[in-house]
Formats: structure tokens, C-alpha cells, sequence
């Protein structure tokens, strides 16, 4: 649950009462939706209520008072300008606002994802070093953080780096065979300075570049500065494996 505590604004015909009001979402899950919940007196809530309606949301539309918001909406409603007159305080729910929704695939369906993504890193968004804190890297650091989060429920699926590697490799080559094939006529018009060679890799190169993401995504720390270094890392680790190499232009 996350839960606020808001006081009558100055200028509110209701501030000599000093009644306190509460505002509360339960939820487990900053993304998770809910309906909001008032408590307190039926005049100031009404007065919350307008404001609150007129307070932008997570994703900079106005809240929506009567239907289903998150606790992410919740956040930035109370944040803001039109809100600041109430003195919101959170009181409850700290935690739920750094705690994203477990992930609703199946381990199955996760596997064919990481596969895909780690192959989309890997023939277009790790082509050479990325430049630190461009668009670029601020894109990937971002994609790794919510790779990590994810990784946390399907990685004790597999009880060792090797099966975790091995139920990867199979969907790691077939997508890295698609993403190659689909930018082929890419590469052609505007050569890259790094790419995957060969455009298809062997059973036993697929289980390589599967040992690779493994271990470097148990090792990774959580955070900005975990997903950084874990960008590096695995550039590193795939130009070692000898299957990135330069290319003229």
C-alpha cells in the first residue's frame, strides 16, 4: 500500500479545522493499478479530489480521480505544484515505489525474450564502445536495469551458469541469424565499425556467446552503475570471444 497524509491548504475555507486527510492506493507494485482511496472529512476530500484531478500523472496526463492509476501517478500527483498547497506526506509505501511488477511470462517465454534482446545488443547496439553518457549509452542503461530486474526471476530456474547457457544458446543463434539477415542491407548502405562475425554462428558459438551474457549478468550489480559497467563488460567479453571484429569502411 502506499498511503499519503495532506492537511486543509491555507486558503482553504476548511484550514482553521485542521483535519488531517488520507489518500491511499493499494498496491504492491509502483506500476500496479488501483483505485484511489480517500479518508477524511467529506468536504476536504471533495477539495482533494478537484485538485488532484487537475494534477498530472506519471505519464503527464492528468490524474484520472475515479479511475485505475498507479502508485507511480500517485507519486508525481503529489509532487507537483497543484498539489504542493496540501502538504503531502508519504507516510506508507516507500518500498512499493521502487518495486516495478514481477514479470508475467513464463520462464519459457522469457528464455525466447532474453535471446532476442541480448541478439539485438549484440548486432546493433554494442557495434564499438559507446561513447559514456550519450543517447546511446542512457538507452542501454536503462534497458539493462529492466534486463536485470527480470533476470532476477528467471535465472534461479536454472540451478548453474551451464543450463542457464544452454536454455539460452538454441533461441540466442536462431534470433542472432534474424537480426543479422534483417540488417543486412543495412550494413551494406551505412557500414558499421564493429559487427557479429560470422552472420551465423555454430552450435558450439551460440553457447559461447550464451556463457558470456550468463556470467556477466549474474555478476552485474543492480542500479545505473551495475548496468554500466555490465555494457562494458560484455563488449569485452564478446571482442575475446573473437566473433566481433573490426570492419572497413
Amino acid at each position: 500500500m502506499i498511503r499519503y497524509r495532506l492537511m486543509p491548504p491555507s486558503t482553504s475555507s476548511f484550514a482553521r479545522i485542521k483535519n488531517e486527510l488520507f489518500v491511499w492506493l493499494d498496491a504492491d507494485y509502483q506500476d500496479q493499478l488501483g483505485r484511489l482511496q480517500f479518508e477524511g472529512p467529506a468536504p476536504i476530500v471533495a477539495e482533494v479530489r478537484r485538485a488532484l484531478s487537475n494534477a498530472p500523472g506519471y505519464r503527464e496526463s492528468k490524474m484520472n480521480v475515479d479511475g485505475l492509476v498507479m502508485p507511480l501517478d500517485l507519486r508525481t500527483a503529489m509532487g507537483s505544484n497543484v498539489m504542493r498547497p496540501f502538504q503531502p506526506e508519504l507516510v506508507e509505501g516507500a518500498n512499493v515505489l521502487t518495486s516495478p511488477s514481477p514479470p508475467t511470462l513464463t520462464t519459457e517465454e522469457l528464455t525466447v525474450e532474453f535471446a532476442s534482446r541480448f541478439a539485438t545488443w549484440v548486432v546493433t547496439n554494442l557495434p564499438g564502445p559507446v561513447k559514456v553518457r550519450s543517447y546511446a549509452w542512457e538507452h542501454l542503461v536503462r534497458g539493462l536495469q529492466g534486463t536485470l530486474f527480470e533476470w532476477s526471476f528467471w535465472r534461479p530456474k536454472y540451478p548453474s551458469e551451464e543450463m542457464a547457457a544452454s536454455a539460452l544458446a538454441v533461441p540466442l543463434r536462431e534470433a542472432l541469424a534474424h537480426e543479422t539477415a534483417r540488417l543486412k542491407n543495412v550494413y551494406e548502405r551505412h557500414p558499421i565499425d564493429q559487427r557479429l562475425v560470422p552472420p551465423s554462428l555454430t552450435p558450439e558459438e551460440a553457447q559461447q556467446v550464451a556463457n558470456v551474457f550468463v556470467e556477466a549478468l549474474d555478476t552485474a550489480a543492480p542500479g545505473d552503475d551495475g548496468a554500466a559497467t555490465l555494457i562494458v563488460r560484455l563488449h569485452e567479453q564478446l571482442l575475446a570471444l573473437g566473433l566481433m571484429s573490426r570492419r572497413e569502411t
